[in-house]
């Protein structure tokens, strides 16, 4: 998977595994900024405000593409993304709807299943034995 096209695009799916492989080091890297910030911006340190201001808008940019990213894998809109601003609303909803709950099956308006999932199996050929050994898991 291409980083620059999943943290910075808003473009098609992304499927739960990756959401959270891509939004879990984006909060990490939020962490120092949040800790270490001046509670106000007319700090002393103008480099350590600049930097922080950098940073956090790095991370609602990333943000914001792996939740619309998610969000099109559930077949909705970007659109839901005002609901994630909302307070006590907004982080219940990203964490159930958009890190736990499986996403739609099959090509949707947003593109191709991540999981590529959809399309029924090739039957066998003549003279092939279709092979009933063998089980998938979609995770």
């Amino acid at each position: 998977m291409n980083q620059m096209w999943a943290l910075f695009s808003f473009q098609g799916r992304m499927r739960r595994r990756d959401y959270w492989l891509y939004s879990l080091p984006v909060l990490l890297v939020m962490m120092p900024v949040i800790i270490y910030s001046p509670m106000d911006m007319a700090a002393e340190n103008d480099l350590q405000s600049i930097l922080s201001l950098l940073i956090t808008g790095f991370a609602m940019w990333a943000s914001m593409a792996l939740n619309a990213k998610r969000l099109h894998d559930r077949g909705k809109s970007a659109w839901w993304l005002i609901l994630t601003f909302a307070p006590l609303v907004g982080p219940v909803f990203v964490i159930i709807e958009l890190g736990c709950l499986d996403g739609t099956k099959g090509d949707n308006a947003y593109g191709p299943d991540p999981k590529g999932r959809g399309e029924p199996p090739l039957p066998p050929q003549d003279g092939q034995e279709s092979n009933k050994d063998t089980m998938t898991i979609d995770i």
